[in-house]
């Protein structure tokens, strides 16, 4: 069953004191697990999903935790608004 996420959506967060926009794309696993894939100027920067203790994983990507969390919970508000 695919989700119901929008097809792409911008999210804006502050990285190393910069406001950066992001573009986040949501895709699933085989098994239907959600995640999303997140751009910055059209290269893809990583790959997150939210485990079920609401924490974010980094699935692909070399961005510290900090800001793996950032964007996580950017992407959350971004989906329950």
């Amino acid at each position: 069953m695919k989700n119901s996420y929008p097809e792409e959506f911008e999210i804006l967060v502050t990285l190393d004191g910069t406001d950066t926009q992001i573009t986040v794309k949501p895709d699933e696993t085989s098994d239907g697990a959600p995640y999303f894939i997140c751009d910055l100027s059209g290269n893809t920067i990583t790959q997150l999903r939210e485990e079920t203790d609401g924490s974010w994983e980094q699935l692909w990507g070399k961005l510290d935790h900090q800001a793996v969390t950032l964007i996580g919970k950017a992407i959350k508000h971004k989906l329950t608004i």
